[in-house]
């Protein structure tokens, strides 16, 4: 089986898939088709990582039919965000073997530096002259040169796939906090929902049997200082506007006082109550109005404040 992707093809694909496109794409989808072609075209890239240049052009091309068949534009994000991380991976990893590549050939300029060095000895050697004397230590000091540059390509060289190696394991681990989080990708951040059962019915204490999560996205955050969060209360439809509003905001005030208990700054933390105002399913069963009773946690892709729903 070819597991080789052409430029040409993968720019047929983004093409035809942006022909068919109905709703306009989110920014990480936008992000992830740049991302995926600037791969396509590295001919290092082709040569070096087809497979994970592969398996980024499939997780887009799964972001865009998730486009095309209208789905919500969270779960388009999502997909994006993944086929955007596996195309940086595609290119890190062409890099380092450019970089070995390089290794060798520095390796083997320095072989050819030594050879000279013993050649224009020997000449020197047999020469009985003082101009030939003269020549050999001008070939001499070339030859040194030329070893030098060699060394300084080889460090260069180390030093480059060395930075492509943190880069891959970085963006590793980043992965596999947001999957112990679950979080999903959206274009005001990354967003982790935690549902209603953080609290009693009708009440703002958070339940202790919460604490393990809150604990995990506290630990998150403070490996990632830079970033702003926004915590933002949400509830059913039952009950007035007015006290609704206000007990989404108590329930964020609530999870904002339990995380800078573990630890995060509280001049990170922004806080915000909707109360019925943004359900994500309708309130017909007591089913959906659970879903509905939740605290969204956004965490900014940087050091910015999480943009507002208002």
């Amino acid at each position: 089986m070819k597991h080789t992707l052409t430029a040409g093809s993968l720019l047929t694909s983004l093409i035809l898939v942006a022909c068919g496109t109905t709703q306009p794409p989110p920014p990480a989808l936008v992000e992830a088709r740049s991302t995926v072609q600037s791969a396509a075209l590295d001919a290092t890239v082709q040569a070096q990582a087809p497979l994970e240049l592969k398996k980024a052009t499939d997780s887009l091309n799964r972001a865009n039919a998730l486009l095309d068949k209208g789905e919500p534009l969270v779960d388009v994000s999502s997909a994006a965000y993944i086929a955007n991380q596996q195309a940086k991976t595609a290119m890190a990893i062409a890099r380092a073997k450019s970089n070995d590549a390089a290794v060798g050939a520095a390796e083997l300029e320095r072989e050819r530096a030594r050879a000279d060095i013993r050649t224009t000895e020997a000449q020197r050697a047999r020469s009985q002259t003082g101009a030939a004397q003269q020549q050999a230590a001008l070939a001499e000091q070339r030859a040194s040169g030329a070893e030098q540059r060699a060394e300084g390509a080889q460090q260069q060289a180390a030093a480059a796939q060395a930075s492509a190696s943190d880069a891959q394991q970085q963006a590793a681990l980043l992965k596999q906090q947001l999957s112990d989080l679950q979080a999903k990708q959206t274009d005001r951040g990354m967003l982790v929902t935690l549902g209603d059962v953080l609290f009693e019915f009708n009440r703002d204490e958070v339940k202790p049997g919460a604490q393990s999560s809150l604990r995990k996205l506290a630990d998150f955050l403070q490996q990632h200082p830079e970033r702003q969060i926004l915590i933002e209360g949400h509830t059913d439809s039952i009950g007035s506007a007015g006290y609704n509003e206000a007990l989404s905001l108590r329930r964020a005030t609530s999870v904002q006082s339990a995380l800078t208990g573990l630890g995060v700054a509280s001049g990170r933390v922004s806080t915000a109550g909707y109360g019925k105002e943004f359900p994500i399913a309708d309130n017909k069963t007591d089913t959906n109005r659970a879903l509905n009773r939740r605290v969204e946690v956004y965490i900014a892709d940087n050091d910015k404040p999480v943009k507002s729903r208002r």
